[in-house]
Formats: C-alpha cells, structure tokens, sequence
C-alpha cells in the first residue's frame, strides 16, 4: 500500500511561499534611500561642518538622526510630497541634458507643469537652501531643526541613482525590486562595516550649479548598478538567500561612495544656508527645542 508524505509537500509549499514573500519584499518601490542610509548621512554631515556650527548640530543630532526620514512619512500621505524625492530628468531630455540645464543653471527656471510629475527634487534643494538661510537670519531655532532635515533628505535622494533613471525599479529591464534591493537590502547588510568619511563641507558659490553637478554624477553611477544586478542574476536567482549577499558585494562600492558623497554635499548646503545668512551668532539655541515643535510643510 502506498503511504502518502506529507512532509516533502509541506515543505514545497513553504519554499513557495517565501519565495513569493521575498518578491512581494522587493517590489515595493521604495521612495528614498532606506532609513537607515538617511540616518547615516545627515550623521555624517554633522562632523564634516566646521565649528562654531559644527557644535550647534552636533547638540541637535539626535533629533536631525531620528527624524532624517520624515518626508518619506510625509509622502505617504500627501500625493503632493511624492514627486519631490527624485528627477527623472531624461524622461524629457536627453544625456547629458543640455536643455534641462539651460533651464534649471542658466535660466534659472522653475519646474513646468509637464515636468513636475518626472520629480522636483532638484528643486526642493533649493528651495529649502533658502529656509535654512532664512531660518538662520531670523535665529529661529526649531525651524533650523525642521528645513536642515527636509534639506538633507532631499539632497541625499538626489544622490541614489535610482532616483534619477525613469527604470528606477528595473520594471523596463526585468530587474523589478531593484530599488529596494540596492538602496535599503544592500545598504541595511553592509552598514555596520562602514564609516563614512565625507570631504569637509564648503561654500556654493553657484547653488543650482552644483545641484545640477549632483544630479550628473548620480545619473552617470546608475549603469553599474544595473549591470552588478545582472551579473548577480545570471548566476543566482533573486529568491535565493544568497543573490543580496552577492549584489552588495558587487554594487556595495557604489552605494559607499554616493553615501559619502551625499553626506559631504548635505553638510556643504547647510553651512552654505549659515554663511548666506551672516553666519550669526548660534548662542541662543539652547533655549530650543526641535521636538516641541510640530511638523511644519511648507507648500
């Protein structure tokens, strides 16, 4: 007589179901470098101020950490919030976006209706570039708290190639979950062996200049991220326990040095909004507290 074995079909069924459970985990696009990658590089930012300013985010590091991912919560809940964490410049021009600069640099432009659904986040920095300046000039401390962290998560994005393809999610090349495979999976594997190390921050002397600098090195970073996913793929599929341990060592570099690179640029836009404000004196900020002031959104 023929015994039936439930065990191996048991088993069959729990592989599919997490296979199915680590597709449905990647597939959700995600809106921004991961959490933890924010948290990071406004950290990092911090020490590569130069005093006296240096001393005045360093004693409001635990609020600018904590909340570094508050406009992704925003974006959630407001449609409007969504388009401003990254700029799909080429869905309207072309490498290397000669038109688009001449209207973003040389112009000085804003965002066409057409183009506000293809991401306003070059925008955004400059936009919040001037209430941190503001800010700063009126010595009002709890917004200095809230436009530093909204400042430096926009500035970050732009940094995540992904964020500046319209295949931000490899939905145009099979490579679907990418986003959050590199940006948070890779990022969350490999973040307790890194130490970001970012160049001492400066003065802009040419704010959209150097946004539309960003932009470009970010856009030109986004091949090798699709290729190291393919290159992974070929070999492991991306069920396998083993294909994100594989991925972050091949795009890993990739990921480090945007990472750094966004801390140094978050620190040079928030020493810029000081030194366009007179650089005045921080010795009132003691009397502020950031997390007694609610949520303030500037439209």
């Amino acid at each position: 007589m023929t015994q039936h074995r439930p065990f191996p079909i048991l088993c069959f069924l729990f592989r599919k179901l997490l296979t199915l459970s680590l597709v449905l985990v990647w597939a959700v696009p995600s809106g921004a470098w991961g959490r933890r990658a924010h948290q990071m590089v406004n950290a990092a930012a911090i020490k590569a101020l130069p005093v006296p300013l240096r001393s005045y985010f360093a004693a409001h590091q635990f609020y600018l950490v904590d909340h570094a991912s508050d406009p992704d919560l925003r974006a959630e809940t407001d449609r409007r919030e969504r388009p401003r964490h990254f700029a799909e410049i080429e869905a309207y021009d072309r490498y290397p976006f000669l038109q688009f600069r001449r209207q973003f640099v040389l112009e000085r432009l804003g965002a066409a209706r057409a183009q506000i659904r293809h991401g306003t986040v070059m925008w955004q920095i400059e936009r919040f570039t001037r209430y941190l300046e503001q800010d700063f000039r009126q010595r009002n401390w709890g917004e200095v708290n809230h436009d530093a962290v909204y400042l430096a998560h926009y500035a970050a994005d732009l940094t995540q190639p992904l964020h500046t393809v319209v295949n931000y999610d490899g939905q145009e090349t099979g490579q679907r979950g990418i986003h959050a495979r590199f940006e948070a999976g890779l990022v969350d594997l490999l973040a307790d062996q890194w130490v970001l190390r970012p160049r001492p921050a400066t003065k802009l002397a040419n704010l959209r200049s150097r946004i539309f600098e960003e932009f470009i090195n970010s856009y030109r970073q986004a091949p090798a991220i699709f290729a190291a996913d393919r290159s992974v793929r070929a070999s492991i599929p991306y069920t396998s326990p083993r294909f994100l341990q594989a991925f972050a060592a091949a795009a890993g570099p990739v990921a480090y040095a945007q990472l750094e690179d966004a801390a140094s640029f978050v620190a040079s836009l928030w020493y810029t909004s000081w030194v366009r404000a007179g650089k005045p004196n921080l010795s009132g900020w003691k009397a502020a507290r950031a997390d007694r002031y609610p949520p303030k959104w500037r439209d």
